[in-house]
């Protein structure tokens, strides 16, 4: 079963609602749109990974998917984990597209004559297999035997392997081909390690610990909050902004008329700013005509809120949309 689901990353959430609030113009548009690629495409990646996952007999697993851990003052993320009675298989995915070359100490990348090069990726899953029995030594829980894959997950991709390389020939493959794989790792596991209490107490500790990450984007691309585009986007035209008048959200351009179009925006502010707002910035932000329009709204979100009158504060709930 699928212990931690695949969502879409905040850092992605973060990226996507940034590209729609800055500025054609502005210096840093070009490095978030690159970034929001990058990101897009291993979202991309971690889907088609999900897909193969779910074909698995889900009884036979517990499978957590984008993990962060803790591991002395910093972190390491895995992207699957999968964890049965017998052993447990950690998966990075990667989506790379072109023709790709994994050598023993690198990973070249051509695409339309353009090359990069990056660290193998072998090397990185490898070093996460010991932080993570690092991480189950610290919790006290049971050691298990741990294995490793780097899955390919970009059909278009032309996957080329330095020959002689019999660790990248075992221990990489395609998506299509994961589950062959994940075959060949239960032959190696024989014996039973874990009964079902042992099983509850790793997977309550891995999502006791898991720790999702939180970026200050703004300050990632050197952005004021004052830079960012404020108002309601339309839901159909994506015009930015909607009017608000008689309590409904109107664009000038599609006339679309919408009840909570705010919603959107609102969750925007919440990842791109801070994670609480004031009457007078919810004023901002969306570009109400009144506090008393600010009012109205926070009287009908129920959010969490601290301090009186002027000085209240609104908290983001948690989930929000």
């Amino acid at each position: 079963m699928f212990e931690k689901d695949l969502i879409k990353p905040i850092l992605l959430e973060q990226h996507e609602a940034l590209e729609r609030r800055i500025p054609k113009n502005h210096p840093s548009r070009a490095a978030v749109q690159e970034k929001l690629i990058n990101l897009r495409s291993g979202y991309r990646g971690e889907n088609t990974l999900h897909y193969y996952l779910s074909l698995l007999p889900l009884k036979k697993y517990h499978i957590f998917h984008d993990i962060r851990l803790p591991h002395g003052e910093s972190f390491f993320q895995i992207d699957a984990f999968l964890l049965s009675e017998k052993s447990g298989l950690i998966i990075d995915s990667k989506n790379y597209s072109g023709s790709l070359l994994l050598e023993r100490h690198q990973l070249t990348q051509e695409v339309n004559e353009n090359k990069k090069v990056y660290s193998n990726p072998l090397s990185q899953v490898a070093r996460h297999k010991i932080l993570l029995n690092y991480f189950f030594e610290k919790s006290q829980l049971p050691i298990i035997p741990l294995d490793h894959l780097v899955c390919f997950t970009n059909s278009k991709a032309a996957l080329h392997i330095t020959p002689g390389y019999s660790e990248a020939e075992k221990k990489v493959c395609r998506a299509e081909n994961l589950l062959i794989k994940i075959a060949e790792h239960e032959k190696f596991f024989k014996k039973d390690y874990l009964d079902q209490k042992l099983m509850g107490k790793i997977k309550r500790q891995i999502l006791n610990k898991h720790t999702p990450l939180q970026s200050d984007v703004l300050q990632l691309y050197n952005i004021y909050p004052s830079e960012l585009i404020p108002g309601v986007l339309c839901p159909k035209c994506l015009y930015l902004p909607m009017r608000y008048k008689g309590r409904k959200w109107v664009c000038p351009i599609c006339n679309t008329i919408s009840k909570d179009a705010h919603l959107p925006a609102i969750y925007d502010y919440f990842l791109l700013i801070k994670p609480f707002i004031t009457n007078a910035e919810l004023c901002w932000f969306l570009q109400l005509p009144s506090p008393r329009a600010a009012a109205y709204l926070f009287s009908h979100l129920n959010f969490p809120f601290s301090g009186t009158n002027k000085g209240r504060i609104y908290h983001q709930p948690k989930p929000f949309l």
